[in-house]
């Protein structure tokens, strides 16, 4: 009798290779079979959620922000960090709209030409300013071309802060998280790029800071009567300021949501807008 057990290295007999034909088969279509109740879940980079449309996304943005802002200060970096990882709802918007605003900034804002720590100091400063110098200077320390002349001095400002819940990075020396600041000879092109680079870079931080203005009042005038609502018998702030989503509908009502969604929609555009304004040769506000 012909043994079935097959030597290593050679080739299945046809019987052999029939049925393990047969058995690879059935093993592949079982696989592609999906039981009665499963549900079969694209990862979030597939869903819907990626295109609906920014300004929905926008409001689930701050919706997860005014949820940061409630948490205790030196709790804030874990719980944004637990959401971004494991509540869809919040970190799927936020995720596609840094991608949106990120492609902006580094197609239409940034220039081949600057260099990669003039970059890096904005990203890390989140206060800028432009003034305008008394007298022009030879040279641009964003691009460094030859011929230009830098009439603006561009000063950045404040304190570094974590990504994730917005606090204070405590620097050396300075327990707290002292503030720093740093200077740049800047060229009128180059000056109006970087300020809208800037704003890119500290979108997040802005609004963070102006929802948590809005609860900060909030939390000092409720030790009196009066605190702001939309209309005569407008929706009241909850009587629990720990409740986001109770805080969020009351800031809706009165506007506030669509008051920063306006500010992030000009950033867009004074992107789009800047070779057309250099152009036309506008100056700065």
């Amino acid at each position: 009798m012909e043994s079935s057990e097959l030597f290593s290295g050679s080739k299945p007999t046809g019987k052999h290779s029939d049925t393990t034909d047969q058995q690879s088969s059935s093993d592949e279509s079982n696989a592609f079979i999906v039981e009665d109740g499963e549900v079969f879940q694209l990862p979030p980079e597939f869903s819907m959620e990626t295109h609906q449309d920014l300004s929905l996304q926008f409001k689930k943005i701050f919706q997860f922000f005014v949820h940061v802002a409630v948490q205790p200060p030196a709790g804030r970096s874990a719980y944004m960090e637990q959401q971004m990882q494991e509540e869809e709802y919040f970190s799927v918007p936020l995720q596609v709209t840094r991608r949106k605003l990120s492609g902006l900034r580094d197609s239409l804002v940034s220039s081949s030409v600057w260099r990669p720590a003039f970059t890096k100091s904005l990203e890390k400063y989140p206060e800028f300013q432009l003034v305008e110098l008394d007298f022009a200077v030879p040279s641009c320390d964003a691009c460094h071309l030859g011929g230009r002349m830098s009439t603006l001095l561009g000063r950045l400002s404040g304190s570094q802060y974590h990504k994730d819940g917005f606090e204070t990075i405590p620097s050396e020396g300075h327990a707290s998280g002292g503030e720093a600041s740093k200077e740049f000879h800047l060229g009128r092109f180059c000056a109006r790029r970087t300020r809208v680079f800037h704003n890119f870079c500290h979108w997040e931080y802005g609004l963070f800071q102006s929802i948590l203005q809005e609860i900060k009042s909030l939390k000092t005038s409720s030790s009196t009567t009066f605190h702001p609502i939309a209309f005569f018998r407008g929706k009241e702030p909850p009587e629990d300021l720990n409740d986001a989503d109770g805080l969020c509908d009351w800031l809706d009502e009165r506007k506030i949501i669509d008051l920063e969604w306006q500010r992030l929609k000009n950033m867009m555009e004074s992107a789009r807008h800047l070779e057309l304004r250099d152009r036309n040769g506008e100056i700065d506000d």
